[in-house]
Formats: structure tokens, C-alpha cells, sequence
């Protein structure tokens, strides 16, 4: 037995894997011994087949599985004392099925085409001569007020007002009428509710300070609303089947009566408020403590988009510098024949440069990965769950947010997702300790326009 190599190139080679008889007589006599006492046929008792019947209708099935299994092992063995890996799959050279006789055991050769992963030195394109800016996105003492008020609407109390502003929100009864402005039988009757940001331009002009029993006749009630007539039919009308033969049949003139209009007043800032918050924001004993937490909480939110473009600053700069060859002679006889179906020239040399790219950034990956051992921990992404929950619903409480947590942790593709997010965080904690990094302060118009530049190259 041995293996060969002819090179085509650059970590593209054919490898041949000569398998004589000696190599694997006695590996298929074995297999051929065994079947024989376990196979059963009608007319023989079990165990008791001829030999010649067994070798005659298993016996090329059970040689092309020992070469198989020679050939996978060889190669194995060839790729590990080498120190290779195969990009892709080895392609056959032989597209032709090889002719196999279990009745005169010869000398085999299996020849593949195989296309081999780059040698990849990071440490040579990234270390600490290397600078990389992190942006740095303060709150504004704007930003802050906003969340401030956010909370003090979020947990205050609504409250029957005389007159309709901007923010309320009208309660009303909505009547469809004939064109003679009586009542139409069977029309739409509805309790419906909106505030003056729903209403168009002249909508605002009717209800803008209108008082609670305040009663009107709109001609046209779909030309006061903003959207379509179907979203207006859901929403104001209230209908839930809005097909377009019952759409078409409603009368647009209709009675509008205002029942009763509700402000919101905005909370206090006390103990009470305090108490309140602690779902969002823990427990704070005054507003300065609460104004502070909401600036870390606006920052810390800000620089996550601004680690998210210096993570894209450092891996876009090592795809580039480290200038990883590949065999792409190879890869694309291999990409071609991984396609499921035919695709145009322009597509395919599309997806393929798509293919490269990623290949690219998979190996630099896989070559972190390895040197340093990265890998999650099934209480890492509980907790990664925990956490991402809790960034969205933390207002609603600890219980839903465990019942949501537990919940999408039943889900495989949302814990693939939590092991990747992971994954990639381990990732370029690692890039970073390369590099020497500086912290540049920058405001966030500043930062979205800066991305909106880079973006455009």
C-alpha cells in the first residue's frame, strides 16, 4: 500500500492511494466469514449458505466497503502526518464507478483531486504596532432628559380631561350614516379610540380641541386618518374582516361622538416612582443616582454599535492584510459540483467571490478558535439567553422574563444563535488583546455619519 501526490499547484494536489491484494485480503476474507454466519436466505438454515452464494451476491458490496474504508483511512493519515486539512471535499478523479470482482482480488488505485487550507499567521499582521480607534459616544444631557421622561409618562397616570391636545387619546362612538346624513341600518357601529397623531392635517384641524360630548358628521371618514382604507377599517372602525367587498360597500360619511378624553399625566419623582422603576433600572434612592444610571445605560448602548464597527475596523484589516491564498482552481470545480442547480455566469462568479469571502473569514476564525481554545459552555449561553431577554422585557418583570428565557431555550436555532453570539464576543476579545487600541470621543451624529461615509466606499 501507499500514497502519492502530483501537484497542480499551489495547496492543490492529486492524491493516489495504491491498494495491492495483501492490503486488504484479509480485512474482506473477515468481513466475508461473518456475513456468512449471520446471513439468512430462503433454502439454507441460518449460517449455513454456501460460501460461493455469499461471495456471489455480497461480495463486491462488501470489497468497495473495505477499500472505502482503506482509502479513508489512508488519507487520514496522509493529511495528519502532512499537517493538512481539505478545503471543501477530494474530488474523484475517476468520474466512472471502478470495476470491482470480489472473484480476483488485485491491486487498486483511487485517485483525488484536493485542494488544502492556507498556513495563516495572524500574529503577523495584528499585534501591538497596530493602532485601531474606538469611538467613544457620551449621553447628552438631551438624551437623558428623553429617557427621564420616558419613564415619567411610562408610569403615570391617565386622567379624564375637558378638551382634546396633542397626546390625548379620544374615546369615541362612530356611526355610519347614509348621504342624507341619517343613520344607515346595519351600518358600522363602533367604540373606537385614537389620538391626534393618527389624524391627517385636516383630521387635527377637526379634533384639536374638541370636548368630551362634542358630536360631528365627517364626510369622509377615511380622508381624515392617516393610512390606508384597510388599516383605517381595522383600527378605527374596528372591523375584522376587511375584504374588499365589504370595504367597498362602506359609506364614508359617519357620526362621530366624543365620549370622553384622556390625558397622561406624567409621574412624580418620589419614592413612589422610584419603586416603580426598579424593573427597568434597579434601585436608585434619588434622581441624580437615576440619572446616572440612565447615562451609563445610554452609553453603554452606544458603544456597543461603536465595538461592532471597531470589531469590523479589525477583522476587515486582517482579511486584507493577511492575504490568504487559496487553491481557487480547485474550489471552483468543487463549488461547481456543490451546486444544486444551474445558474447563470454573472450569478455564479457572484455567489462564488461570496464563497471565497467567507471561506476566508471561517479559517481566520477557525485559527483563533484552535490556538486559543475558544468554546461555550451550555451555562454561558443560559446565561447569554438570560441576559439577551432581559435587555428587551426587563421591564416586565423577573418572573416573564425567566418564563421567556426558558421558553426560547427550547428553540435550537435560538441557541445556536446565543452559542454564535458567543462565540464571535470570545473571538474578538481575543483580535483586541493583539492590537493597541485608543479611545476617541465622538458624538452620535458624528459616529452615524462617519459610518454612512464608510458605508458608501
Amino acid at each position: 500500500m501507499k500514497v502519492t501526490t502530483e501537484s497542480l499547484g499551489e495547496l492543490h494536489s492529486i492524491i493516489n492511494i495504491t491498494i495491492e491484494d495483501n492490503d486488504y485480503r484479509d480485512r474482506y476474507d473477515k468481513q466475508m466469514k461473518d456475513l456468512g454466519k449471520k446471513i439468512q436466505l430462503p433454502g439454507f438454515r441460518p449460517g449455513k449458505v454456501p460460501a460461493s452464494l455469499v461471495k456471489q451476491r455480497f461480495g463486491e458490496s462488501v470489497l468497495a466497503e473495505e477499500l472505502n474504508k482503506i482509502v479513508n483511512e489512508q488519507v487520514g493519515n496522509y493529511l495528519k502526518e502532512n499537517n493538512l486539512q481539505i478545503l471543501g471535499e477530494a474530488i474523484p478523479v475517476r468520474e466512472e464507478p471502478l470495476e470491482l470482482k470480489s472473484d480476483e482480488l488485485r491491486e487498486y488505485t483511487f485517485s483525488y483531486e484536493a485542494g488544502f487550507q492556507p498556513a495563516i499567521d495572524v500574529r503577523a499582521k495584528l499585534n501591538k504596532d497596530k493602532t485601531f480607534t474606538r469611538y467613544r459616544i457620551a449621553a447628552t444631557e438631551e438624551e437623558i432628559q428623553n429617557e427621564l421622561l420616558r419613564l415619567q409618562k411610562r408610569y403615570g397616570n391617565r386622567e379624564d380631561v375637558e378638551t382634546a391636545e396633542e397626546g390625548d387619546i379620544i374615546y369615541a362612538h362612530l356611526h355610519e350614516l347614509n348621504d342624507d346624513g341619517t343613520e344607515k341600518e346595519g351600518g358600522v357601529h363602533a367604540h373606537s379610540f385614537f389620538n391626534l397623531e393618527m389624524l391627517n392635517e385636516e383630521g387635527q384641524k377637526i379634533f384639536t380641541g374638541v370636548s368630551k360630548d362634542h358630536q360631528q358628521n365627517i364626510d369622509d371618514i377615511f380622508s381624515v386618518f392617516k393610512g390606508d382604507k384597510e388599516n383605517i377599517a381595522k383600527n378605527i372602525l374596528m372591523l375584522e374582516d376587511t375584504n374588499e367587498e365589504l370595504l367597498q360597500a362602506i359609506k364614508p360619511k359617519f357620526e362621530v361622538k366624543v365620549d370622553r378624553i384622556a390625558r397622561l399625566f406624567p409621574a412624580e419623582i418620589n419614592d413612589k416612582f422610584f419603586n416603580e422603576i426598579v424593573k427597568e433600572y434597579g434601585e436608585v434612592e434619588n434622581e441624580e443616582e437615576l440619572r446616572n444610571k440612565i447615562k451609563d445605560t445610554i452609553e453603554n448602548y452606544n458603544n456597543r454599535s461603536t465595538e461592532v464597527t471597531l470589531e469590523n475596523d479589525i477583522f476587515n484589516y486582517l482579511h486584507t492584510a493577511a492575504d490568504i491564498q487559496l487553491p481557487t482552481v480547485f474550489l471552483h470545480k468543487w463549488y461547481r459540483r456543490s451546486l444544486e442547480a444551474a445558474i447563470s455566469d454573472e450569478e455564479y462568479e457572484k455567489q462564488f467571490e461570496t464563497f471565497l469571502t467567507r471561506l476566508k473569514q471561517s479559517l481566520v476564525f477557525q485559527k483563533i478558535q484552535k490556538e486559543h481554545g475558544i468554546d461555550v459552555k451550555n451555562e454561558e449561553v443560559v446565561h447569554e439567553a438570560y441576559n439577551t431577554v432581559q435587555s428587551s422585557y426587563g421591564h416586565l418583570g423577573g418572573e416573564l422574563v425567566e418564563y421567556i428565557a426558558k421558553n426560547n431555550l427550547q428553540n435550537k436555532e435560538f441557541i445556536e444563535s446565543m452559542h454564535d453570539r458567543i462565540m464571535q464576543k470570545k473571538f474578538f476579545e481575543v483580535l483586541k488583546e493583539y492590537v493597541t487600541l485608543e479611545d476617541h470621543p465622538i458624538t452620535l451624529e458624528e459616529f452615524k455619519n462617519l459610518n454612512k461615509e464608510v458605508y458608501a466606499e
